[in-house]
């Protein structure tokens, strides 16, 4: 392939990388006339994938890939029984667009590793630069919202009324679980550039966002932050500097919710509901009846599971999802899906810590510990949380575990096995066709769909998330 051409190919790539991030703005940003924020997240989603898909074909994949066995091998499993377990489903079709999402999230994660190997500290940059411009919108809302709550001291308030962009106010919280830590790595410029980036600015947008987790309630966030800075703190260098600077984050996060709200109160006379200041803060909201409901189904369909996404068929009055990600996957996929995905992620966190260990100190090393920092966060709070079936948490999350694998996963130096390329691209194309097409058929359901629903988001009444 001549230079040329594969200029233009990298240039048409970027582009695909530009309209994604435009894409995760205008998901939180700019509510669609026709659609409920959940829904158009969820159909974001999908135009995403299709993107990402676009940009690995131009970035022209070798026609034959080598695999790591270890990777390989419990991700055919996982494929071959989460499709029996769909066919045998309730509603297949349901479950097969479980599977595509799958599917879906892994190739965006290959997307966004692909990338970063491709153009390494350039794409760090603008990774690092358009997420700091996404959270810099987030906290400019945050604060429009409450100097116009105080200005309207006539009109009925509600902590939620100075969040916006989801159906859920706690669905803001998973997703800044995964993106809050990051912003404890520097932001790499070029050598001789002559913008300074003031570092200050980072510990502003941490400690205002942490406010409006505070604020939002996502009580698994907090949680989650709490128990990997714990972990951190037990090692040295990088990770317990990572740890400290989450610390100080969150107790300034919760002094700035709490003047804020209290502000507000002063101002307007209203008393604001905020969640840790009660009982709310350690209790379980009803969890434990999810918990038996999905341990019942694990106990009654242990194989194959009840089908993917078939957890929100049961018409279960608490929530649509178990609220817990392995009794999540043991219900819904079956108790062998379970420990393979267990098996390969303790691996991908052996690996991965490996590295960041190994090279704390060196260039690169608080990015690689604020990577590490955020999936671990993540994982934490899916054990309590949807953060495996939210749209936009989903999708964050896949971004993130892929700009990880680039640069904390070891290269694979073995035979490994021969695998053409165009078969994953086929499985990842497919699941795509397949997406779109639930898409196009659900669209005249999605058109005016109420918000809300029984007290909660409207998927929680409708049966499907």
């Amino acid at each position: 392939m001549n230079s040329r051409s594969l200029q233009l190919r990298h240039i048409l790539a970027l582009l695909a990388c530009g309209l994604v991030a435009v894409m995760l703005g205008l998901m939180i940003w700019v509510p669609h006339p026709d659609f409920t924020w959940h829904d158009q997240q969820r159909l974001g989603q999908i135009a995403i994938s299709v993107l990402a898909f676009s940009g690995i074909l131009l970035l022209r994949p070798s026609s034959v890939m080598r695999a790591n066995p270890f990777w390989l091998w419990p991700a055919v499993g996982v494929l071959v029984l989460g499709a029996l377990s769909a066919s045998l489903a309730l509603r297949p079709l349901w479950a097969a667009s479980e599977v595509a999402l799958l599917v879906a999230c892994v190739g965006i994660s290959v997307f966004v590793c692909r990338l970063i190997g491709e153009f390494e500290d350039r794409a760090d940059l603008v990774f690092f630069a358009l997420l700091r411009l996404l959270l810099a919108g987030m906290v400019l809302q945050f604060y429009a919202s409450f100097f116009a709550a105080m200005a309207h001291a006539d009109l009925y308030f509600a902590p939620w009324i100075l969040l916006n962009g989801f159906s859920n106010m706690r669905f803001e919280g998973q997703f800044l679980t995964i993106v809050v830590p990051l912003l404890g790595a520097r932001l790499f410029l070029p050598e001789g550039a002559s913008l300074r980036y003031p570092r200050g600015l980072d510990m502003f947008l941490m400690v205002s966002l942490a406010g409006m987790v505070f604020v939002a309630g996502t009580r698994g966030t907090i949680a989650a932050w709490l128990a990997v800075s714990i972990l951190f703190l037990g090692l040295k260098g990088g990770g317990r500097d990572a740890a400290k600077r989450m610390l100080l984050v969150m107790v300034a996060g919760f002094v700035l919710a709490w003047l804020v709200l209290h502000t507000i109160t002063w101002v307007t006379g209203q008393a604001a509901d905020y969640r840790f200041a009660g009982e709310q803060v350690f209790g379980l909201s009803l969890r434990e009846i999810l918990w038996k409901h999905a341990w019942a189904k694990i106990v009654e369909f242990p194989w194959l599971g009840i089908g993917p996404m078939h957890f929100a068929s049961l018409n279960n009055q608490i929530a649509r999802h178990p609220h817990q990600a392995l009794l999540q996957i043991a219900s819904e996929w079956g108790l062998p899906v379970l420990f393979m995905v267990m098996a390969t992620v303790t691996g991908w966190l052996v690996k991965v810590f490996g590295v960041v260990r190994s090279g704390d100190g060196k260039v690169g090393a608080d990015l690689r510990w604020a990577l590490f920092f955020s999936v671990l966060s993540s994982m934490v709070q899916s054990m309590v949380d949807g953060v495996l079936v939210m749209p936009y948490p989903q999708l964050w999350l896949a971004i993130v575990v892929g700009w990880c694998s680039a640069r904390c996963l070891p290269s694979f130096h073995g035979e490994g096995i021969r695998v053409p390329s165009w078969l994953p691209l086929l499985l990842w194309g497919g699941a795509n066709l397949l997406l779109i097409a639930v898409a196009v058929m659900s669209y005249p359901d999605l058109v005016g769909a109420g918000e809300y629903c029984g007290g909660g988001p409207r998927f929680w009444c409708a049966g499907r998330i």
